[in-house]
């Protein structure tokens, strides 16, 4: 099937930098804006993805069984949090439950489905690499038990011996006992924590980063929200 989708948006901001734009509709990054006098990166890629059987050797020379059997077995680093102290983090792949073979480019057009003249183009370039895309469960815990989390991601493989994903956190269904407290959530409409992070064969590394939204101002095409990035860990 064909889809053009927006690739995970990077903020590379210091706190308290405002990002103009719209906002969806499910307080999501903002729609088509852009960060002034920011270096940012919103990319896109038009990309066109196909079922294909786990076993099934993929125009890149391998399949989706291979990159997990890469890849598995846990994967341990030692975790810095942001506000002080450190711990150990593991990750972990579960079985494949669906994959697609992507076929990627960058987007015609430079910019979201529906922008006019005015938006300003991506400041940073991004990967629209032919990949696999593995939906497989992945389980992330912290040794001193912030995290204990399990959920399912999209396992970016564009070699057999690496993947890459990222995932929202449901801060309202943690396992883990971590607790917002980089930025005061009563302060802000929204905020948000993510984990991203790269699976290789024999390491893991990532980080946890949070943006919290203050409330809207106007609406429509003219509508602006301020946000404020935040750093929790890397490891």
């Amino acid at each position: 099937m064909s889809e053009r989708r927006w690739l995970s948006w990077v903020l590379a901001a210091v706190a308290g930098v405002g990002l103009l734009g719209c906002v969806d509709g499910e307080g999501g990054p903002p729609q088509g804006g852009q960060i002034g006098g920011v270096q940012n990166a919103e990319g896109a890629c038009d990309e066109e993805a196909e079922d294909i059987g786990a076993d099934v050797v993929s125009p890149l020379g391998f399949s989706a069984n291979e990159v997990l059997s890469a890849l598995s077995g846990e994967r341990s680093a030692p975790l810095t949090w942001a506000k002080g102290g450190s711990t150990t983090a593991a990750v972990s792949l579960g079985e494949l439950v669906s994959a697609q073979f992507v076929r990627s480019q960058p987007a015609q057009g430079g910019g979201p489905e529906g922008s006019g003249p005015g938006v300003a183009e991506p400041a940073l370039a991004v990967d629209c690499a032919d990949h696999l895309r593995i939906d497989v469960p992945l389980a992330f815990a912290t040794e001193d038990g912030a995290f204990d989390e399990s959920f399912s991601v999209k396992l970016r493989a564009a070699q057999v011996d690496s993947g890459s994903f990222f995932h929202r956190i449901d801060l309202e269904a943690l396992q883990g006992s971590y607790e917002v407290t980089e930025v005061d959530p009563a302060e802000f409409r929204e905020v948000t924590v993510s984990l991203s992070g790269t699976l290789s064969s024999s390491a893991v590394d990532g980080t946890i980063s949070g943006i919290a939204e203050n409330h809207p101002v106007g609406s429509g095409p003219e509508g602006s929200v301020s946000a404020q990035p935040f750093d929790v860990a890397e490891f």
